[in-house]
């Protein structure tokens, strides 16, 4: 073991059936991937998206402790609305998550310091996709949504496809593939 941190110290960790359908008080999880970058960890956690609290938060650790370092390593945390089962996505020292609040954040990956929130007409329960320059991400109501990736919102394209998006956008070879419930599609940039 090199370290281990507990992401919500003062949450319940005895007994944690008899917080079930506690939305105030439970104890809390991480459903996402964590993500390394420059000596640190970007990670979600955050009560049971069906039976836990609604807090939840984005979490920047110090990765070069070692032992406990609950106490020593948090250097910031950034509350999200709801639940949160999104990896956060990193681009040019931006760190962007989505949440079951319906909304996209972009928060300064240093500081943490929020530059914007956009609110999507649907939970999300995929993660972000942040490629050239742009930051991807669907929701559970089938809305596609492109944002520039900068510390200015912008929205570059909010489309509907066919059926709820659950899963993350992918990209590669310069096409874009994005799975619904029903289709996978493959997208390219149009010729200027």
């Amino acid at each position: 073991l090199v370290w281990r941190f507990d992401c919500d110290p003062t949450a319940p960790k005895e007994n944690i059936h008899d917080y079930i359908r506690n939305r105030q008080e439970s104890p809390s999880n991480i459903k996402s991937m964590p993500v390394f970058y420059k000596n640190r960890i970007y990670v979600t956690v955050g009560g049971d998206i069906w039976w836990g609290k609604e807090k939840a938060w984005l979490q920047c650790i110090d990765a070069t402790g070692t032992g406990d370092v609950t106490e020593t390593a948090l250097l910031w945390s950034y509350p999200v609305e709801r639940h949160c089962c999104s990896t956060p996505s990193i681009w040019k020292g931006l760190a962007f998550v989505a949440d079951c609040g319906r909304n996209v954040h972009c928060v300064d990956a240093e500081t943490g310091k929020p530059y914007w929130t956009h609110e999507c007409g649907g939970e999300m329960w995929a993660s972000t996709l942040a490629a050239d320059g742009k930051v991807y991400i669907g929701t559970r109501r089938g809305q596609f949504y492109i944002f520039a990736a900068d510390k200015e919102k912008k929205v570059l394209c909010d489309t509907r496809l066919d059926s709820p998006i659950n899963g993350s956008a992918t990209a590669a070879n310069g096409t874009l593939y994005v799975a619904t419930m029903k289709k996978l599609y493959a997208f390219q940039a149009s010729e200027p």
